[in-house]
């Protein structure tokens, strides 16, 4: 149980990324940027007190992972900007459900319950964009869930061959240095300075190494449930923030992918 917690207190640091984000008056390609060199910063120092020495073992594949995982964040922080924190949550928290028809098609088994939690899926996806037109945000939303769900499946694989720490450090590294050319459209004021710092700590670093310490005491099936709590956070902390209030509606539309995602994991736990 204690694990978990660390689980959910890493969940709701990520979902305060839409706080530093939206008080960074800068575009998406930089913010990601600022993200990821603050973050890759924090993990070495951690590595470096850690003592730990990352080893690569498949560079083909990690490259791929940051391709991914550097249009998975701009995107997502582009939909930050554009639509509400909580709605940008839960279209990249509809990854875990895209992976089910990528598992059709590359010939998987997913069983009754991928079916079951893909339906509760794309039923709360409608409901959570149909208040509104669909917006760049919802838009920018949807594709970062679409390479959040090659992420997952990539790192799936990825693990069987490096540890959690081996892959973020080697990804942030590179995906600092593809979008370093960001730098390029000019620097951000001082007064940016403590956002960007707490853009790559809390939601960032910290957020990962409680992760990656909950997630061996806590299970992989009850680390991504516990997971949950962040478009939950996200929603709070964009009602505190930015006084951003969901529909009735997108709140059905939410609880039913988060619903999806838990069944989903739920399912694979119980067929394992």
């Amino acid at each position: 149980m204690r694990d978990c917690l660390f689980i959910v207190a890493g969940a709701i640091m990520m979902g305060s990324l839409p706080v530093f984000v939206r008080n960074l008056h800068i575009n998406p390609v930089e913010i990601s940027f600022f993200r990821l060199l603050s973050g890759f910063i924090f993990i070495s120092l951690f590595i470096i007190l850690m003592k730990e020495k990352p080893e690569i073992r498949n560079w083909r594949l990690v490259i791929l992972i940051t391709i991914i995982n550097t249009a998975t964040i701009v995107l997502y922080i582009a939909s930050i900007q554009l639509t509400k924190a909580a709605t940008a949550a839960l279209l990249l928290y509809m990854a875990p459900v895209y992976t089910v028809p990528l598992s059709i098609l590359a010939g998987e088994d997913v069983g009754v319950g991928g079916y079951v939690s893909l339906l509760f899926g794309l039923l709360g996806l409608l409901l959570v964009i149909s208040p509104n037109k669909f917006s760049k945000g919802d838009i920018f939303g949807f594709f970062a869930g679409i390479c959040y769900a090659l992420y997952f499946i990539l790192m799936k694989k990825a693990r069987l061959e490096m540890t959690s720490i081996d892959i973020t450090f080697a990804y942030l590294a590179l995906s600092s240095a593809m979008l370093s050319p960001a730098i390029t459209f000019g620097l951000p004021p001082p007064s940016s300075l403590p956002w960007i710092a707490g853009l790559g700590l809390i939601p960032t670093a910290i957020a990962f190494i409680l992760f990656n310490h909950g997630i061996k005491g806590c299970g992989a099936g009850k680390s991504s449930i516990s997971a949950l709590i962040e478009p939950v956070s996200a929603g709070f902390f964009g009602y505190i923030f930015f006084g951003e209030v969901l529909s009735p509606k997108q709140l059905a539309g939410g609880a039913l992918i988060i619903s999806a995602v838990a069944f989903l994991f739920l399912h694979e736990q119980n067929s394992k």
